[in-house]
């Protein structure tokens, strides 16, 4: 059998004639219900415009839902951005997280043959077709090599790559569109940086240096890094050692005491992966996480890993622990220190009395770091992308421990330092 080729443009628009309408169905729900609501453009209370905000989002999330591939990822990154878009946005997208239907196999040989040629078999004693896992751009089989190590292999699923010059497209086409309801950000340049990220993610080879770099780091005992394989890697393959166990998402729903343990030891790798490391898993979801026979805590998926200078460490844990009222002194300074820029006094005193509303309401980490990423919403300031990923995952991790009832802590060396 002759290696497949990418199809022919007119082929490819065919192909995907289903999702593209969708596309253009919800720029025309979007059309009609900024026709309905134009009074409501012009006024600058957000308050007034989430109705509009409800109405379009769920719109942009059964788009994602329907057409998968890379508009799950789109909508994925975008549920970590609460700095960016009004909650409604980020509840719609946050729920596009289940497993997408698999591949049938008779459509993944041919990509298998193309990735690794004709006799790609012999590189394995077996080879489970039925996949073990499928997202939306990927999915992962068992399989064992020929010395009898037992491996998971991670296939880019072949329609992907193809679509996602169409799913860009289109992406842009929408950020037009909806440009009037968001006016104090270039929703433009956002969409721009979405498909850079995705287009990151798409290339196995960054997640194969990026899980290569990551288990090379001196984790504390309990975590567990995938040895990787990289002869049978590739831009669309990776492959890397099969770690038996529970995802940590099924331990959480079945085992409460077992996820006590679990989480704790998660909550300790991360902030030693952003305070110490500096080399940080930016998307710490349940499902990216294996628990092992012996409690250990497997970390999977690289193809979203943020670096933080020593500098900005050092900079965002001052700036985050005077925020959070662990030290005293003016905040000015930390903020300029910080990398953020434009700020006034006026804006500092918003900050502190949104930050003392959150913690009446909700004195948790989750409610003070949601309720800051918001305000710097409200206040259109330019935030630095590193720290927003710093928060984003310490908002993520925080919600599980407080959710598990575990308190969060920072490590006993930054309590208290200004």
């Amino acid at each position: 059998m002759t290696a497949p080729t990418v199809p022919s443009t007119p082929r490819l628009l065919w192909r995907a004639r289903g999702r593209y309408a969708r596309v253009l169905v919800a720029c025309r729900h979007i059309q009609q219900a900024l026709w309905q609501h134009r009074d409501l453009l012009r006024s600058k209370d957000e308050q007034q415009r989430l109705p509009l905000h409800a109405d379009i989002a769920q719109a942009l999330a059964a788009l994602c839902r329907h057409n998968g591939g890379a508009w799950i990822k789109f909508a994925q990154f975008l549920s970590c951005r609460p700095d960016l878009l009004p909650p409604a946005y980020i509840e719609a997208f946050a729920a596009l997280r289940e497993d997408a239907p698999a591949a049938h196999f008779d459509d993944v040989q041919p990509w298998l043959e193309e990735l690794l040629g004709k006799q790609w078999a012999s590189h394995f004693s077996a080879f489970n077709i039925i996949p073990v896992a499928s997202a939306s751009i990927a999915q992962v089989h068992r399989a064992r090599l020929k010395d009898g190590t037992e491996v998971a292999v991670k296939l880019q699923l072949p329609r992907v790559q193809a679509e996602f010059t169409q799913d860009a497209a289109a992406l842009r086409m929408i950020a037009r569109l909806l440009a009037p309801l968001f006016r104090e950000i270039d929703l433009r340049q956002i969409a721009e940086q979405l498909i850079r990220t995705t287009e990151r993610e798409l290339d196995f080879t960054e997640e194969l240096h990026h899980l290569t770099a990551f288990a090379a780091l001196p984790h504390a005992a309990g975590i567990r890094v995938p040895k990787a394989f990289p002869a049978l890697c590739s831009q669309r393959l990776l492959v890397t050692e099969w770690i038996p166990g529970d995802s940590l998402s099924h331990v959480l729903a079945h085992s409460p005491r077992r996820a006590a343990t679990l989480l704790t030891r998660l909550q300790e790798s991360t902030l030693q992966q952003v305070l110490e490391f500096g080399l940080f898993h930016a998307d710490p979801h349940p499902g990216n996480f294996i628990a092992t026979p012996d409690d250990e805590l497997a970390i999977l998926d690289f193809g979203a890993v943020e670096q933080l200078s020593a500098s900005e460490r050092g900079h965002y844990t001052a700036l985050l622990q005077r925020l959070l009222g662990h030290s005293s002194g003016p905040l000015l300074p930390l903020f300029e220190a910080a990398g953020f820029h434009g700020l006034e006094e006026a804006h500092l005193a918003q900050l502190s009395d949104a930050l003392v509303r959150a913690h009446t309401t909700d004195s948790t980490l989750v409610g003070s770091l949601r309720a800051l990423l918001d305000e710097f919403r409200r206040l259109n300031l330019v935030i630095p992308d590193p720290f927003v990923a710093m928060v984003r995952v310490l908002i993520v991790i925080g919600g599980l421990t407080t959710r598990h009832q575990i308190p969060f802590q920072w490590p006993a060396g930054l309590a208290g330092q200004s």
